[in-house]
Formats: structure tokens, sequence, C-alpha cells
């Protein structure tokens, strides 16, 4: 028998190994040259995972909404739980900054201490920008849960229908063509929470629903590459458009894939290593760009960029279970692995 919520297993991985992907990719990108091969595969792999971080909050949508919690019992139980990684790995973070990127016997003590303050305002790393974000999302879910239950199924498409409307208006390269009107309380990625409930409490009564989902998330890929080829024809820095992570081709991307796994997942049963990284990928996301940094260069020196990708993306994954795995073996390391 299937397991119950089985297809948010499957999605969790799917968005953990499109992360990985996405930062085994874009190195490619900045060398811009829309006619070459390598420029392209990554553009491709792009424009199909950009939906990766949308999916994790879909996920937290679906999932949270139906907590019965007053609001202090929900942030008691949850935000200590991305508090105490995001403290862990802004310091792992920092340490390898200064190993990696400068000589830090040469720096002044001023110099340290500015570079460390200005990396914990914004950012350790740069996926790290998730966990600002997710935090502030958290900290709203109590107030829009009451919104939602009060509200009805239209309501909540009509409020969808507003979110993805805003992404345009909000979006920096459409303001010549967009009245200047305020709509950034709609814009950001509390639409893709409301999304993950909305998903979780509509039933989609019609034919083919696994094929309109699939060809859904298809086009938007489609729309995503062969659009920023277009915008990158004559640029001599990449433009970076249809990747938005709250932008409306994403949007969509991200709603039909979770909609197509989730039909498509209904009668499967979860594999032993889909379970595992499941188990590890909060882990596997805040760790996974130190052993990227060591393999993807490995790699790059004894295959060409078709293998590069792909390898440097299962061999990351795997090693960066197995820092979550050792980590949370270690006292106390269960709190702020991930």
């Amino acid at each position: 028998m299937a397991e119950k919520n089985n297809y948010i297993i499957y999605l969790r991985v799917i968005a953990t190994i499109f992360v990985v992907l996405i930062h085994a990719s874009t190195g490619f990108l900045y060398q811009i040259d829309t006619n070459a091969f390598d420029w392209n595969y990554a553009n491709w792999i792009n424009a199909a995972t950009r939906c990766s971080v949308p999916i994790f909050v879909i996920i937290s949508g679906s999932l949270l909404f139906s907590k019965d919690e007053d609001t202090w019992t929900f942030y008691r139980k949850r935000i200590p739980k991305l508090l105490y990684p995001f403290i862990f790995w802004t310091i792992i973070y920092l340490i390898y900054y200064f190993y990696r990127y400068t000589n830090f016997n040469l720096l002044s003590t001023e110099k340290i201490w500015s570079i460390s303050l200005d990396k914990i305002l914004h950012g350790a790393n740069a996926h790290l920008w998730y966990l600002y974000m997710i935090i502030g999302l958290y900290l709203a879910i109590p107030f829009l849960r009451k919104i939602l239950l009060q509200s009805t199924q239209k309501e909540i498409e009509f409020f969808l229908l507003l979110w993805l409307l805003s992404m345009c208006f909000t979006s920096k390269p459409l303001y010549k063509a967009m009245p200047k009107f305020d709509l950034t309380f709609f814009s950001g990625y509390a639409g893709y929470l409301v999304l993950g409930y909305y998903i979780r409490i509509r039933t989609f009564n019609f034919n083919y629903k696994q094929i309109i989902f699939a060809s859904t998330y298809l086009l938007m890929v489609v729309i995503g590459a062969v659009g920023t080829n277009l915008l990158n024809e004559n640029a001599s820095k990449l433009n970076t458009f249809f990747y938005n992570y709250v932008f409306v081709t994403t949007a969509i991307a991200a709603g039909a894939l979770f909609l197509w796994v989730k039909e498509a997942s209904q009668r499967l049963k979860t594999p032993r290593w889909i379970s595992t990284i499941d188990k590890y990928s909060f882990g596997v996301y805040l760790s996974h760009i130190i052993p990227l940094n060591f393999l993807h260069p490995l790699i790059s020196k004894h295959f060409s960029t078709v293998w590069v990708i792909p390898l440097a993306t299962a061999g990351t994954v795997v090693a960066s279970v197995m820092i979550t795995y050792l980590l949370r073996k270690m006292p106390y390391g269960k709190y702020v692995s991930g």
C-alpha cells in the first residue's frame, strides 16, 4: 500500500535535487553564448528546476495550515527547528568563507568583524537566503491560517489570481508596461503557502489530469528556457528574468509539478533511497554548497559538461546526506544539522 502523503516525500526529494542541480549548473550561464551547448544545457536545467524553492514553500503550506494550534504553540514547536540550524550553518559558512576566499592572517580584526556582520545580516552563503525567507513565512502562518479558514474556496482562488497578477506588477523588467500599483502584499512567497493549502483542500475532477499537469509544467519550462535564450542573445550580463522565484511562469510550473507528482505517486511505494534523501533533505539543502564546491571542479577535470552537472549533483547529494547523518549522531547534532 502507498504511504500516506507519499507525494510529499517525492516532492521534497525532487525539490532538494533541483536545488543542487541549479547550483551545479548556474556557473555555465555566466559565460554568455546562447549558441553554445554548455550554456543551453545549463539554461534548460535551470528552466526546469527553478520551481525548487517554491515547491518547498508549497509543501509547508500544504502541511502546516492543517495544524490546529494556537500561535505560541506553533512558534514554540517550529521556530527553534529553523533558528538552531540557521545559527549553526551561519557560523559554518562564515568559517568556510574565511578559509576558502580570504587570507585570514592578513585581515584586520575590524575587517573580520565587518565581513562577519555583513554576512550575518544578509546570509553567510548565497543559498541561506531561504532561511531568512522561511522564518518570516513561519511567523505569518498562524495569522494566515485564521484568514484561510474563514475564506471560501472561491475567495482563495481570487487571492491566487491576484497573486499571479501582482507578480507582473512588481517585476522590475515590466515596470515600463505596468501601472505602478503597490501589490507587494500579494506578490511574495506567502502566495506559495496559500497555493499549498488550496491544493490540499481542492479536488480536481477532470480527465487526463496527469497529462494536463505534466504538459503545463513542461510548457513553463519551454517558455523559461526559450525566453532566457532570447533575452540573452546580445546580453553582456546574464538576464535571469524567467528564473525569478516569484514570477508567473515559475509559480505555474511549481503548482503544475506539485499536482503532477501528487497524481502520479498515489500508488507508488517509496524506495529506501528516496526515503533517505527525504529524511535528510533540509540538511542536504543547508550543507550541499561545501561538497559541491569540491566535487564540481574535480569531476570537471575528467568529464564533459553533459556529465559534470548530473555527476556533481549526485555526488553532492550523497555527500550531503552523509554529512547530515554524521552531524545528527553528534551530541545535540539533531538540533542544528537541519
